[in-house]
């Protein structure tokens, strides 16, 4: 509902569609005009507010420096506290009715609070100093989806809008990044990020993440397109430095598969290059992957799945700390999102992660004709390469994951909303 003024200068209400997300209280009453400013006013700051936390916590990665192994910094959190986790808490406290009845119906987030669930079940068995960090971690994630889903609209453009400027942020950041490695650049050397991305394939997980949602989003004009393609150039140079080969091969496989959601001749063009350069690297080069090889990810996945061997059903528990190692090197993690989500939750938390992961991918098929369905898809295909090689974190604090994992979700629960109201919708009469 939404008020307006009568010939008397009075305040009513107008109903509007159901389905409409509003800044502001969508219950207003008659109210002198400075009760009803404040009861305006202060859900829009809430809503400002959220919108904010969200832009940060992605670009707050590249640029807050970060604690130990790379965690993010206390001082990161608490700006997360107050930009994010409270106006969101506070956000779908207010509407708790509205999340409920949209998102209630939807599969694919009742399997995410079964797979939270389980995931504070395990805390019972888990080995940890500290248990309260893992549930925080557990709430952080909770807040950061739910957070998207009540601060975007219906029809998600206020999160397109959003990925849009953080791309160009990204973007900015890949920049800076290059010219710094370039003016300090060492024989061998690979370029990494700043803060939680301090390492290379954390970097150019973002930076190529980053790159499909700017090919994705449509640009409102001519000058957003030129600052598109800008940005498309120096994310891509930032990727090529990292030598990162997990994510060329994941936007490889976005661009080979862009036909089957896009009938443009760019996208058939691309897929056409794609395969035929891929097929060159296979029959002319000696080593397509490079000196590196295989970086050791087949022998880290056999002992991983020899550890899950050892506790199949209930895992070591949500964060439990554990140790691989393969030729004299040790891995605190398993390099890959599905065996490590079978090490800490055991097999009924495997489970409820890929039902969760293909769901999200139904989501973005179906509804691949909406610029919010390309864009839900295409990340998802560039996540599921990424995460086969790097970044497993499930459940964690704010990481690169969180882009690949949980922004996805928040994206398909949005999608799901809108294609649940749309059924819903009666018929026009004739």
């Amino acid at each position: 509902m939404r008020p307006t003024r009568t010939e008397a200068g009075s305040t009513t209400t107008v109903d509007e569609p159901s389905g409409a997300w509003n800044a502001m209280d969508m219950t207003v009453k008659k109210l002198p005009p400075a009760d009803l400013r404040r009861r305006w006013m202060v859900p829009a700051y809430g809503q400002y507010l959220l919108g904010v936390g969200l832009a940060w916590v992605m670009l707050g990665m590249l640029i807050m420096p970060a604690g130990v192994s790379f965690n993010p910094s206390k001082a990161f959190q608490k700006s997360l506290i107050l930009l994010l986790y409270l106006p969101a808490l506070w956000l779908i406290c207010k509407r708790f009715a509205r999340v409920r009845a949209e998102l209630w119906p939807q599969a694919t987030f009742r399997v995410f609070l079964l797979l939270l669930a389980w995931a504070l079940l395990s805390l019972l068995w888990a080995d940890l100093r500290r248990p309260a960090d893992e549930l925080g971690r557990i709430v952080s994630v909770t807040l950061f989806v739910l957070g998207w889903f009540v601060w975007n609209d219906p029809e998600q453009r206020r999160g397109l809008t959003l990925l849009r400027y953080v791309t160009c942020g990204t973007a900015l950041c890949a920049g800076w990044f290059v010219a710094s490695f370039l003016l300090s650049y060492h024989n061998g050397e690979r370029i990494v990020g700043d803060g939680v991305v301090a390492t290379a394939n954390y970097a150019a997980a973002v930076m190529g993440v980053a790159t499909v949602w700017a090919v994705q989003l449509a640009p409102p004009s001519a000058r957003w397109n030129a600052v598109r393609w800008v940005a498309v150039a120096l994310l891509l140079g930032f990727v090529a430095l990292t030598d990162t080969r997990s994510v060329w091969l994941a936007l490889a496989l976005c661009i080979a598969l862009s036909p089957l959601w896009s009938r443009r001749l760019a996208a058939k063009v691309g897929a056409v290059l794609v395969l035929l350069g891929g097929a060159a690297l296979a029959l002319f080069l000696p080593s397509p992957l490079g000196s590196r090889g295989m970086s050791l990810r087949p022998q880290i996945f056999e002992d991983a799945v020899a550890l899950i061997r050892t506790h199949p059903w209930l895992g070591l528990g949500q964060g439990t700390p554990f140790q691989l190692e393969v030729n004299g090197q040790y891995f605190t993690h398993s390099h890959n999102l599905f065996t490590q989500a079978a090490i800490e939750l055991g097999l009924p938390g495997l489970l409820l992660t890929l039902v969760l992961w293909l769901l999200i991918g139904w989501q973005g098929w179906r509804q691949r004709a909406l610029p919010q369905g390309r864009l839900l898809l295409s990340t998802w295909i560039f996540a599921s390469v990424v995460l086969q090689f790097d970044m497993p974190q499930l459940l964690d604090s704010p990481r690169p994951g969180w882009l690949l994992i949980w922004l996805p979700l928040g994206l398909a629960l949005g999608l799901g909303a809108r294609a649940h109201a749309t059924a819903r919708r009666p018929e026009p009469l004739h």
